[in-house]
């Protein structure tokens, strides 16, 4: 086994592991994962929040949980017409506006459940420590939008901040405080009603969209203002499909370019071949299913009245492959083959006609084996 097939496979127990968790605690019996999706039939669903994506190669498999309990709680907790319903527009509103929501329902989570908290808090604090650790929180982008989602998971679940980044940013929440405290408290308040919530999670989002344009305009570098906001985004290294939309039960994105199989110049490509497996169809029925079905055709063919042995001469007749018997045909010196032997008198007798000589009869004994 290649170290991309163990990879692989090691994904795949993974996936099967989470996906049960998932059931389990959100009572939907159609989850799965295809292509590290999590699907609901044949529908795909949204990525959700960042930190519910853990790979192998960075985290562990407590992450992994966490994420799964994560899913769960959202699909549990969370009115997806609702929260379609009421999200902004704008991309960094939408942004943390669905960040906000993923933090609803994981505070869900209640105290007769430890092992979920548990997973949860270790998810959360793995992505913070890598999200400091890629250099995001060295722009002020990326502290502000990093601090607004630590305070605010904070308190709305009753818990300390992560320890290794509260200095850094210390000076960033005292300027937030005053200003989203009034709706800190009401998230806090209202994290069992997702409608009541709501409106409170769409002030913080609209005010750190503010709060971000005013700092470009201030000398931070510009957002593109081709997408809205797509450096904010890609700066929060968020993996969102909030607009994905289904047709058929097929899930298709809303954005970017479409491409046709077939339609490509260079042809369609494999993705992966990973999970390829050439196998014999006999392996994949059991020994005595296969001695089953041999003794059913036996008795249809009995049945039928065939005859086998004439049959199967027939059919060996015909599917046989010619073979070359060894002789090579409209040679003038060899050997003779006796069966030919009339054929080559008479045609001997036709060419000498064509050339003018007279055709000249020699009788004698000629041996079939030799010119």
């Amino acid at each position: 086994m290649t170290q991309a097939q163990a990879a692989a496979r090691q994904q795949q127990q993974v996936e099967e592991l989470c996906a049960g968790a998932i059931r389990a605690l959100s009572g939907q019996r159609d989850l799965h994962f295809r292509g590290r999706r999590l699907h609901r039939g044949g529908q795909r669903l949204p990525l959700f929040a960042p930190h519910l994506h853990p790979s192998l190669e960075l985290d562990d498999f407590v992450s992994f949980r966490g994420a799964a309990d994560g899913l769960a709680l959202r699909l549990r907790h969370s009115n997806d017409a609702l929260h379609r319903g009421l999200c902004p527009a704008d991309p960094v509103q939408r942004l943390v506006f669905d960040l906000l929501e993923q933090i609803r329902v994981e505070a869900c989570a209640t105290h007769d459940m430890p092992g979920v908290r548990h997973n949860l808090r270790h998810r959360h604090d793995a992505w913070s420590r890598e999200f400091h650790r890629s250099g995001l929180t060295d722009t002020a982008s990326g502290i502000l939008l990093y601090t607004v989602v630590q305070v605010c998971r904070a308190r709305v679940s009753g818990e300390a901040v992560l320890e290794d980044t509260e200095d850094l940013m210390e000076a960033t929440r005292a300027a937030l405080s005053p200003l989203i405290g009034h709706d800190l408290a009401a998230l806090r308040r209202h994290r069992d009603d997702q409608a009541a919530y709501a409106p409170h999670a769409l002030s913080i989002a609209r005010l750190l969209a503010e709060m971000l344009r005013g700092a470009q305009e201030e000398g931070a570098p510009p957002a593109d203002t081709a997408d809205g906001g797509a450096n904010e985004r890609a700066a929060f290294g968020l993996l969102m499909d909030l607009d994905a939309q289904v047709e058929d039960g097929i899930a298709a994105s809303a954005v970017g370019a479409a491409r046709e199989v077939g339609g490509d110049d260079d042809g369609y490509k494999v993705f992966t071949t990973v999970y390829d497996r050439e196998l014999p169809a006999a392996s994949l029925v059991r020994r005595d299913l296969l001695l089953d079905y041999r003794a059913q055709l036996d008795r249809r063919i009995a049945g039928f009245g065939v005859n086998v042995a004439r049959l199967a001469r027939e059919l060996k007749a015909l599917l046989s492959q010619p073979q070359r018997e060894g002789w090579d045909s409209a040679r003038e010196e060899g050997l003779i083959d006796g069966r030919r032997l009339a054929q080559l008198v008479l045609k001997h007798l036709q060419r000498l006609r064509r050339q003018g000589h007279a055709p000249q009869l020699w009788y004698g004994a000629c041996s079939t084996n030799n010119a």
